[in-house]
């Protein structure tokens, strides 16, 4: 059993409110003592903030220009949460200098997604660069991958499926596995992860989960399947994605999905292939995750 008892998420947005509550799920199990979220703004009218309150969450708003900010906010936390989406405004290197200020025993980066260790292209180049940052100073972390989010991913218009109106577009052929894993679940496996292993067993450590290890095809032959509507797929060549890809800005959206979308066709998005450790679900043998037809069924039944 873990020994980490005073947990801090920075941040409480697309990810952060799903492992805000789980840790307070956990908490109220006495698993844990006091979860803290670090928010730049005031959570006065914030609902997701609000909501979190009611729950048990002490709610601290810092300056992450101030590093005396950061380091007052994070004296006494066991374990830092970064769920700030991306690094392009460099909050995670404030975090983490304050995290080694304050004695921190465990940081983890905002990661969420892909295999990024060692990647030096696309949005992930910015994580090669924390880790080596986190590398100089000695911050003791550790890296969390989920994969993609079902869940999130295919609302429409985001990534060309439009599951409402029976329409999807696939870049490549849709042949390669990806690996899925719910915003839930993957909140609740770090969770679960940080208050039962202890912080020193964990540091160094690329943690990967997948719930789910499907290609588009299968997805949405299984919607299909399941719900009796068909799904008319457009496919399209990935080198168009690759054009976007070299031309927009990393961080643009357009950047962004084109990064993704070449990760899927390249097999680059497949969580059992590109960590050299594997599938870390063996540390929670209870654990269930949904299906990624279960996330899709879940929002268009």
């Amino acid at each position: 059993m873990s020994t980490m008892k005073n947990f801090i998420i920075a941040g409480a947005g697309c990810m952060g409110q799903y492992v805000a509550e789980e840790f307070l799920k956990l908490i109220a199990n006495c698993e844990g003592s006091n979860l803290t979220i670090l928010t730049r703004s005031s959570p006065s009218g914030n609902a997701i903030l609000e909501k979190l309150a009611k729950l048990g969450a002490h709610i601290v708003t810092v300056d992450y220009r101030s590093h005396e900010s950061l380091v007052s906010a994070l004296t006494d936390a066991d374990v830092l949460i970064s769920v700030i989406g991306g690094y392009e405004d460099k909050a995670d290197y404030a975090l983490a200098d304050a995290a080694k200020a304050a004695g921190v025993k465990l940081f983890l980066p905002s990661e969420w997604g892909l295999y990024s260790r060692g990647i030096t292209d696309g949005i992930y180049a910015s994580h090669d660069l924390i880790h080596r940052h986190l590398d100089r100073i000695g911050v003791p972390y550790a890296l969390f991958y989920t994969g993609m989010w079902p869940d999130f991913m295919f609302a429409p218009g985001y990534a060309g499926w439009d599951i409402p109106q029976g329409k999807i577009t696939v870049w490549g052929q849709g042949n390669t596995p990806i690996t899925w894993t719910t915003r839930r679940d993957g909140a609740r496996f770090v969770a679960y992860l940080l208050t039962h292993i202890p912080a020193k067993e964990l540091a160094g450590k690329m943690i990967s989960v997948g719930g789910d290890h499907k290609t588009l095809n299968e997805l949405a032959e299984s919607y299909t399947s399941r719900t009796g509507k068909k799904l008319e797929a457009t496919y399209l060549p990935i080198v168009d994605q690759e054009k976007i890809l070299a031309d927009e800005p990393p961080f643009s959206f357009q950047g962004i999905l084109a990064y993704l979308l070449v990760c899927y066709d390249k097999g680059r998005a497949d969580l059992r292939k590109t960590l050299p450790e594997g599938l870390a679900n063996e540390l929670w043998p209870d654990w269930n995750p949904k299906s990624a037809v279960d996330a899709l069924l879940e929002t268009y039944p």
